[in-house]
């Protein structure tokens, strides 16, 4: 038996007593809960409800399960689920190897430049993948990019040393862009975890490497699993890279043959039948996440903490450091970079000299008769009120799971889960069906598949937390006379301010860039950035969309900064 196992250690203690509902006693509580599930209802269930119904129904408008078999016998769809499961694995391997360890060394070890790591991860996941892959195609295409003429004349060699353009472009694309999601689920749960018990294993002799597989990381699973999941799920519905390297390297994905199928005319009962399986497979991933974390008890975080005291590294800091730099190059810097001299580009395919500098495309973009304001003032406005209602709804959703009895409360979570895993395109057409009459033309209806896509973000961060925190310190508070909502508001939140803040930084970052929803939803009166962004490609404006990129990515900043300051930036570095 291993000594240093917290999870042995706390499996034999028995588990806080989950809080008793007294719906009777505390209106406000069963208010605000059932609003909640109201909400949770509308925004998800109802159009999923619609999605079903579609995949049921034959041409001719009655109920049939030969749009499966259908769906089956597509010619390339064998081929594009393949191509599927082959990213996912790939991308979920790499992503979370990638964010746990960087996680670790930014939240436990002596690394210098932790807060470039972390910036440079906020950034290389706030730029939108569509756009990322338009930078890499400028650098690293392999015939025309700029970065491979570079080394070809610097090392004199004849061909090309990258291709993007590939099935491993696609997967080192997804991959940098994805592993924020699990650096920062798992950044937020190592700075939940008492640093006592590392600390006690190092005194009884355990070294760096097994005090963290022991102590660390077993404590951290749920975060890891659960980001895992999420990372599996974006991955597998992801569109916007896919689809533009996809058409280039002549292959095909799930999400792109579903929307091949959404073109006229628009066969939505088989589009439909392509995302039910994947609704299936969201369920598969969360009994398996239930039934590996399920059984434990991961609380550590009670009334007194422990200040964290950076493990040294010793000889491997600086090694450390290089590979923390080759991640933030690779990821954050190249890709921005690229973004920056694309956006200042006169004449494309000529040398980047002074002479084919400006900032002629950047006056063009602020020039009020460019019409770039109005998707401009649509996009602060869902991203702000998105990642606010996401913020909300998980602190109430989480603590029906983690904190209550209400029979039924498993359910929040598939619910929660199941949008996440459904691609973008396919929730769209849902949403549409299900909305389309009462807010068609409104922002209201962008922000219902925004909030409703977004939500398992936030959820799975603050849900994570809070199995950290003990519920004793509720208890403690309804002891001494405080009411739930009291409680909530000066324990709970105090201690959660770190993963909602997190939360809200990516659901904003998420949903200024949404695109494959609001492609379908967007109307003239509320354009977005992306949709903007999306139409300067296809009009050959590649400069110009670069551009309004980098605005986008520079305001995604801007926001991470204030919101992390807000958060506590120094106990998510320091513990």
């Amino acid at each position: 038996m291993n000594d240093f196992s917290p999870v042995s250690a706390l499996r034999m203690a028995p588990a806080p007593s989950r809080v008793r509902l007294d719906w009777l006693a505390q209106p406000v509580r069963l208010a605000i809960i059932g609003a909640a599930i109201a909400a949770l209802l509308g925004i998800v269930a109802y159009p999923l409800a619609y999605l079903l119904k579609f995949s049921l129904t034959g041409a001719d408008g009655a109920f049939t399960l030969d749009t499966f078999g259908t769906v089956l016998h597509t010619p390339g769809m064998f081929a594009a689920a393949g191509n599927s499961l082959i990213l996912v694995a790939w991308v979920v391997t790499l992503s979370t190897l990638v964010g746990t360890a960087l996680a670790w060394l930014v939240a436990r070890t002596d690394v210098p430049a932790k807060g470039l790591v972390v910036a440079c991860a906020g950034i290389s996941f706030v730029i939108p993948t569509f756009i990322t892959v338009v930078a890499w195609i400028f650098l690293a295409a392999p015939n025309s990019g700029y970065l491979n003429r570079l080394l070809m004349d610097w090392l004199g060699i004849a061909s090309p040393p990258f291709d993007i353009i590939s099935f491993g472009g696609l997967v080192l694309i997804e991959t940098i862009h994805l592993y924020p999601l699990v650096f920062f689920s798992v950044l937020s749960a190592l700075n939940n975890v008492d640093v006592s018990h590392e600390q006690a294993a190092r005194i009884l002799g355990a070294g760096r490497l097994r005090s963290a597989l022991t102590i660390s990381l077993p404590l951290v699973l749920p975060a890891i699993l659960a980001s895992a999941i999420l990372v599996m799920l974006d991955t597998l519905s992801s569109f916007g890279a896919p689809s533009v390297i996809g058409t280039m390297a002549n292959f095909s994905v799930l999400t792109t043959k579903l929307y091949d199928l959404l073109a006229f005319p628009p066969q939505l009962n088989l589009a439909a039948a392509i995302a039910v399986p994947i609704v299936v497979y969201t369920l598969l991933c969360l009994g398996v996440q239930r039934l590996l974390v399920g059984r434990d008890d991961y609380r550590t975080l009670g009334g007194k903490v422990t200040r964290t005291q950076p493990v040294a590294l010793g000889r491997w800091r600086w090694p450390a450091f290089a590979a923390s730099l080759a991640v933030v190059f690779l990821s954050a810097v190249l890709p921005l970079g690229g973004l920056l001299v694309l956006s200042l580009i006169q004449v494309l395919g000529m040398p980047i000299d002074a002479g084919n500098l400006a900032l002629s495309h950047y006056r063009q973009l602020f020039d009020e008769s460019f019409g770039t304001f109005a998707a401009f003032e649509n996009s602060m406005l869902l991203a702000l009120a998105t990642a606010t209602l996401c913020a909300g709804l998980a602190v109430v959703c989480a603590w029906i799971v983690e904190r209550t009895r209400l029979p039924g409360r498993g359910l929040v979570t598939v619910l929660i889960m199941i949008a996440y895993g459904f691609p973008s395109i396919a929730f769209g057409v849902g949403i549409m069906l299900g909305y389309i009459d009462a807010f068609h033309g409104t922002l209201t209806l962008l922000l219902i598949a925004y909030a409703a896509k977004q939500l398992p973000v936030t959820f799975v961060l603050v849900r994570t937390a809070l199995k950290q925190i003990s519920a004793d310190l509720e208890e403690a508070a309804r002891i001494a006379g405080a009411g739930w909502l009291r409680t909530v508001w000066d324990i709970t939140l105090p201690l959660l301010r770190v993963s909602v803040g997190i939360g809200w930084i990516l659901v904003f970052s998420l949903s200024i860039r949404e695109l494959s929803m609001s492609v379908l939803l967007a109307q003239t009166d509320t354009q977005v950035m992306s949709t903007v962004i999306l139409q300067l490609i296809a009009d050959g404006s590649i400069e110009m969309a670069a551009a309004l990129s980098v605005v986008v990515v520079a305001i995604c900043l801007g926001v991470m900064g204030l919101v992390w300051k807000i958060a506590g930036r120094a106990a998510s570095l320091h513990g």
